[in-house]
């Protein structure tokens, strides 16, 4: 996990549409499948083959009967990839054959297992901050949407860490053999982490947090809902709507957010609930004026 202190306040941008509405109204929130991002290079790390065609052989074992097969079945299995490799020459003897069971069928079977396993937990995606003008076109309809603020101190949060922009994407074999053969905890926390908190450099503006659950879907918000702001281009029915819904003396803030005159930065300004309580919803011109409208002459 991450050594970097959990923020007070974190950030969700989103469209506004009626899983927006879910999450305002029954603290409903979603966890991703990490097999479904945009980014096909997320959640999708490598392996690193460092360790001997034996070991290789173990881990494959082990890993395939957690799946539930039968021993035999499992062995079939690394019986099939040796033969297959046997296509190109024998891997006892040559070194290349041996490199080429490793890491072409070995070690590519090693990775289906594990997204497999791997693609059963939720991953819910935050940012520190609500000022991204990027994730405000990316992620809430290009600035028509809303971006929610998350209170994290009200509960602890024992599964969320900051992304890491930095690590390598391999995951090392190793570090799998520890996890799953010698049950190391700490290998298991590598191949955690690196499986769903490594992350391109280009990504990094995102400044992302992830909280990761053992399924995937809706699920209970664990985070108290403390501010909504509202995108440059947020349709004024929505923010009437929101405000009128949600809006309450001492309650949940509200901004609307707008550019600065001097730069590309973005700021906000709080919205006035009492205005829009008073004068948010108006009611049909033509029918409030039906007695003074004068028909149309023929």
């Amino acid at each position: 996990m991450s050594p970097k202190p959990l923020p007070a306040k974190l950030y969700k941008y989103r469209s506004f549409n009626v899983n927006s509405l879910r999450l305002l109204t029954d603290a409903q929130v979603y966890y991703a499948n990490p097999r479904r991002f945009n980014d096909p290079l997320d959640c999708d790390p490598t392996i690193s083959v460092d360790v001997n065609r034996h070991a290789l052989e173990c881990l494959c074992y082990k890993m395939l009967l957690n799946t539930g097969i039968t021993e035999t079945d499992a062995k079939n299995v690394i019986a099939e990839l040796r033969y297959a490799s046997t296509e190109y020459g024998d891997y006892k003897t040559d070194a290349s054959i041996d490199r080429y069971l490793k890491e072409q069928l070995l070690a590519v079977r090693i990775k289906r297992l594990l997204d497999d396993e791997m693609g059963k937990k939720g991953v819910f995606s935050l940012s520190e901050t609500w000022r991204s003008s990027l994730m405000w076109s990316h992620y809430a309809d290009e600035h028509r949407g809303i971006c929610l603020e998350f209170d994290t101190t009200q509960i602890s949060h024992p599964n969320i860490a900051a992304v890491d922009y930095h690590s390598p994407r391999s995951v090392k074999a190793s570090d799998l053999i520890g996890w799953k053969l010698q049950a190391s905890p700490e290998a298991a926390q590598r191949v955690h982490d690196t499986y769903f908190f490594a992350k391109s450099p280009q990504w990094k503006y995102e400044k992302e947090w992830r909280d990761i659950r053992e399924s995937n879907g809706d699920a209970d918000a664990g985070f108290l809902i403390t501010a909504i702001y509202f995108g440059l281009r947020c349709d004024a029915a929505v923010i009437t709507t929101v405000v009128r819904l949600l809006g309450s003396p001492g309650g949940m803030a509200f901004f609307e957010i707008y550019p600065r005159d001097d730069s590309f930065s973005l700021k906000r300004r709080p919205v006035d609930v009492n205005e829009v309580a008073a004068c948010g919803v108006r009611d049909s011109a033509i029918l409030a004026f039906k007695d003074v409208i004068v028909p149309d002459a023929h």
